[in-house]
């Protein structure tokens, strides 16, 4: 993402517009910028707490060769217990999430704790606005980070090697524009950027 400082501004004022806004869901298309624009804007509100779909991710063990190929797609994931802990958060404003262990591929318990004075809780991830996933409801505030996605394939190429992903430049960019297209075309169908109060472009 070239400016998130640009668009962290723009919810900052939401949050001063709105301010008993706690909970922030934050969709977006693959590469697009979600992780970086979370994190900065928790960077700027004291105490926040970013919340990843990835720590859900199905144990690399658990899947077959089509999982693991397809990894990232909708059912690569366990929805059922993201929501169950989403909806507990909602509730409770506080708990215990996982993390992504991207030397592990896998997903690490525990990593990630919201404490009751936690004053925003940004909860990430590609598909946090699907309608099979039913958590729109559960965010004060909805925000979907669109980008051209022929622009995010470089970036994604360049995710893809620094995690491990992919060996090499070729299967990094086969898989942008072939399991990450899939999965851009489900968000997009799906109707998540329409759900969203606030819709950026990141400007890739």
């Amino acid at each position: 993402m070239n400016n998130p400082a640009r668009l962290v501004q723009v919810i900052l004022a939401e949050l001063k517009k709105q301010p008993a806004i706690y909970m922030i869901g934050l969709a977006g298309i693959p590469g697009s910028g979600k992780t970086t624009l979370a994190q900065a804007l928790a960077f700027q509100v004291p105490g926040a707490v970013v919340v990843p779909m990835d720590g859900y991710h199905i144990p690399r063990a658990r899947l077959d060769a089509d999982g693991l190929r397809r990894r990232g797609a909708p059912h690569t994931f366990d929805a059922d217990i993201f929501r169950t802990d989403i909806e507990m958060l909602h509730r409770n404003r506080s708990g215990i999430f996982p993390a992504f262990d991207h030397a592990t591929k896998d997903p690490l318990a525990g990593a990630i704790r919201v404490t009751a004075d936690a004053p925003l809780v940004i909860v990430e991830g590609l598909y946090v606005l699907m309608r099979d996933w039913r958590l729109e409801s559960l965010f004060d505030l909805r925000v979907f980070l669109d980008c051209d996605f022929d622009e995010a394939v470089n970036r994604l190429i360049t995710r893809h090697m620094q995690t491990g992903v992919a060996a090499t430049a070729e299967e990094a960019r086969h898989r942008a524009l072939t399991s990450d297209r899939m999965n851009t075309e489900d968000v997009l169908a799906d109707g998540c950027r329409e759900r969203a109060h606030l819709i950026f472009s990141s400007g890739c």
